[in-house]
């Protein structure tokens, strides 16, 4: 029995009239036949004719079609170009077609428009992500470009550590159409990108340090179900950042000041044990030992008991200035400085000393009788600053890190601290290549007693 295509190859060359048929076979026959003299005049027979015709046909082939190997090279190189600037993750990059490029491209544009028009507030976010949903509302098309853009955008509008914008974002994908109606769909991934995208908006939140709420959950399950994967990786951050949340005895405020001035005596505070110590803030164009005449600040931390030890200093013996060395206050960053002492030796030494025969009196299976007890020196009171690697006197930070702002520094302690005039201060201060650079005291001390 004739297949369908046979039958109407059969009927077209049936409707065809007979003289037209003929004329074509004729015409084929004589080119062949001219062809056929021509070569044998040449001397090339008819076998030679054909194998130089099927290495033709095979040579322009091999010029006209390009090896595959060459063009999974070409494809891999393209895809590279459209990874590179693009706010799309690298977790499969054979997802990212050109289709998808120019959806993120679309999703670019409009965020930067919404910018240069309404400026770089959370209100223009929102109002970013309400302009998709309105121009997209039925079928949500490049939901998932459009988010990663977003994201990507995130800290540009300030909102990279506000639930608001994270919940709003989360509204772009449709309620109900990729909830896994199956357990097969629920094990499978169901909607893959459009989950993953979510996983990813959830870590993004957990870098940033935000928590999210019942509502955040709520907006989730309505998406992609109570079963899904991104909603099991919401579960588990909702057990677990509230313990790391509250871990903390010294919580930070989650709300820091913008003061610059706040923020370094925020810090000292946080970095100093002593609950006697005294906090200074001073303007350098204020002060009269400021000979360069920087306008910088200078936040300082020094306690009673930081100023009994430097003025119990030996004079002969050098103290040193040591930083700047970064320290953090959430996402803050600044850089302190320390004015420190070599550590004393014979009390550290008693220390030890004490500490080994409290353990031998620990002992349970050598017992010592009232009588056979020995005196013992007392033990040596160390304070929290006299730690084994040095003596902490001072704690500092600058504004600009300078070495004229911590000379300033180390001028104005000399008020409170009259043994410093007579001691020789070495700064060992980092510069930007975190390079050592030693610098020797230049006040008026050395050249008298010089």
């Amino acid at each position: 029995m004739l297949s369908l295509p046979t039958k109407l190859m059969n009927h077209a060359i049936a409707k065809q009239p007979l003289k037209h048929m003929l004329s074509k076979h004729l015409l084929a026959a004589d080119v062949w036949h001219k062809r056929t003299l021509s070569s044998k005049s040449n001397g090339i027979t008819d076998t030679n004719l054909k194998n130089s015709s099927i290495n033709g046909k095979k040579s322009v082939a091999m010029k006209q079609e390009p090896t595959l190997s060459s063009v999974d090279n070409a494809r891999q190189m393209n895809l590279k170009n459209q990874v590179i600037d693009s706010s799309l993750p690298n977790h499969d990059p054979q997802r990212i077609t050109s289709e998808s490029r120019k959806l993120e491209v679309k999703a670019k544009s409009l965020l930067k428009q919404i910018a240069n028009e309404k400026g770089t507030d959370k209100a223009a976010f929102l109002y970013a992500i309400n302009t998709y949903i309105s121009q997209e509302t039925l079928y949500r098309r490049g939901a998932v470009e459009f988010i990663y853009s977003a994201m990507h955008e995130m800290k540009t509008f300030g909102v990279n550590r506000d639930l608001t914008a994270y919940k709003a974002l989360l509204q772009v994908f449709p309620e109900g159409k990729m909830i896994a109606r199956n357990i097969w769909q629920v094990e499978f991934m169901h909607y893959p990108r459009q989950q993953q995208c979510g996983i990813d908006m959830l870590e993004q939140m957990e870098v940033n340090g935000v928590i999210p709420d019942d509502e955040f959950g709520v907006l989730l399950k309505n998406r992609f179900g109570s079963t899904a994967h991104v909603t099991r990786k919401y579960l588990r951050m909702m057990y677990w950042l509230p313990k790391f949340k509250n871990i903390n005895p010294y919580p930070i405020p989650y709300i820091l000041p913008t003061d610059s001035i706040q923020i370094a005596l925020f810090m000292l505070k946080r970095m100093c044990v002593d609950q006697e110590t005294k906090y200074s803030v001073l303007k350098s164009t204020e002060l009269e030992e400021n000979s360069t005449q920087e306008d910088t600040y200078i936040v300082s931390a020094q306690s009673p008991i930081q100023q009994e030890l430097l003025s119990n200093h030996n004079c002969n013996l050098p103290l040193f200035v040591e930083g700047p060395y970064p320290v953090y206050l959430r996402y803050l960053q600044k850089h302190y400085f320390l004015l420190r002492a070599e550590p004393n030796i014979q009390i550290l030494r008693q220390k030890k000393q004490q500490e080994i025969e409290e353990e031998k009196e620990n002992n349970m299976f050598e017992w010592i009788n009232f009588f056979d007890e020995d005196y013992k020196s007392i033990k040596p009171v160390v304070s929290v600053h006299e730690q084994e690697d040095s003596t902490i006197l001072a704690l500092c930070i600058t504004g600009t890190c300078s070495k004229s702002s911590v000379q300033t520094w180390i001028r104005w302690l000399e008020k409170s601290n009259p043994n410093l005039t007579t001691t020789p201060v070495l700064f060992k201060l980092l510069s930007e290549d975190h390079e050592m650079e030693v610098i020797g005291d230049n006040r008026a001390f050395q050249e008298q007693s010089t």
